[in-house]
């Protein structure tokens, strides 16, 4: 669904002083499908990783990059990046089956695979998994050990990109 995604924001920050008082100014101008391998979408920049780590290493460079990993909010969102399996922003790793967002949000409602979640006490890190050919049944959401090195999606919202 990346033809979806055929208008990215190039952004940059303006300081200018007035009076002592510095501002701050948010600059979009439409440049390309990606920049620097963000890609833009409906008020968020999305990266999804062509290396693989695990779910912690995953969430540190997303957190290094500024962002964090996917919050999904709906079934569009949920199919942008098609074609493989990538960890998202989801785990039950506190408390055991209650799903919660990187944000400290709970999972109100998911989009879980077929019997999913299934992991119990082993498997506390989400998965998002659509047309990966190595597994071509599967879709939806899954739970997975969340020591196991796959690709990842980090999404920064553009809330987060405005000063104060």
């Amino acid at each position: 669904h990346i033809e979806h995604l055929q208008k990215i924001a190039h952004f940059h920050f303006e300081k200018k002083i007035n009076k002592n008082r510095c501002m701050t100014f948010l600059s979009w101008v439409v440049v390309s499908v990606t920049f620097n391998g963000w890609i833009y979408y409906q008020s968020s920049f999305y990266y999804m990783s062509n290396e693989t780590r695990s779910w912690t290493e995953s969430r540190r460079y997303c957190k290094e990059s500024g962002a964090d990993l996917i919050i999904i909010n709906n079934r569009e969102e949920n199919k942008m990046f098609g074609g493989t399996s990538a960890y998202i922003g989801l785990t039950d790793s506190d408390v055991e089956a209650r799903w919660k967002w990187v944000d400290g949000t709970n999972m109100t409602s998911g989009l879980w695979g077929p019997g999913e979640p299934n992991g119990y006490i082993k498997e506390n890190c989400g998965v998002v998994v659509d047309n990966d050919p190595r597994w071509p049944t599967l879709f939806g959401w899954h739970d997975v050990l969340c020591n196991r090195d796959l690709q990842w999606i980090c999404e920064k919202r553009i809330s987060q990109l405005i000063l104060p």
